[in-house]
């Protein structure tokens, strides 16, 4: 152990990172993305519940038929419905995972970090693309889910746009 008098053979300690001054206080559009994103996976698990809960057994008969025709083992309906729930559930937590990275970038992005801003548009584009297909007409649910669809869409573009105002860009910006 060193003495209390000996001297630091590291020198001294990094200067701690500068404060922000009292007029960079975090704008509006800042809140406004911040709220956006997180509707966006609300309105999501909105979405998944609504295509759960609109798959019927009339549904899952087709697809064990489909599964029959290409000579793949047949499974009762009973265990069509099993499986289905496991998959959905392993779904739900992935989702779960992959929402709590997006909430976690919006709290960083919201402190003023810019570099956070970046992966919530890269992220934020990709979510976007991959949901176009929902509001197009590729999902099971029919008009209710894809009204939501274009909700999230909505929610997204919102997140992003109110992300790169000219307020949030002077925040954002490295000090």
């Amino acid at each position: 152990m060193t003495p209390p008098d000996a001297v630091n053979p590291y020198g001294a300690a990094p200067p701690p990172p500068p404060e922000r001054s009292p007029g960079s206080q975090r704008p509006r559009t800042i809140d406004n993305a911040f709220w956006a994103g997180i509707a966006s996976p609300v309105v999501g698990f909105v979405m998944f519940a609504l295509a759960f809960a609109t798959i019927s057994d009339a549904e899952l008969q087709m697809v064990l038929g489909q599964a029959g025709a290409t000579g793949q083992p047949a499974l009762t309906l009973d265990q069509a419905r099993a499986l289905f729930q496991v998959t959905i559930a392993i779904a739900v937590v992935f989702c779960l995972v992959l929402a709590g990275l997006w909430i976690m970038f919006l709290i960083f992005m919201r402190n003023g970090r810019n570099w956070a801003r970046i992966v919530i548009t890269v992220v934020g584009a990709l979510w976007f693309l991959l949901t176009i297909p929902t509001v197009v007409g590729g999902a099971a649910g029919g008009i209710a889910t894809a009204l939501v669809a274009l909700l999230q869409l909505a929610t997204i573009a919102a997140t992003i746009v109110y992300a790169y105002l000219a307020p949030s860009n002077q925040y954002l910006q490295p000090r």
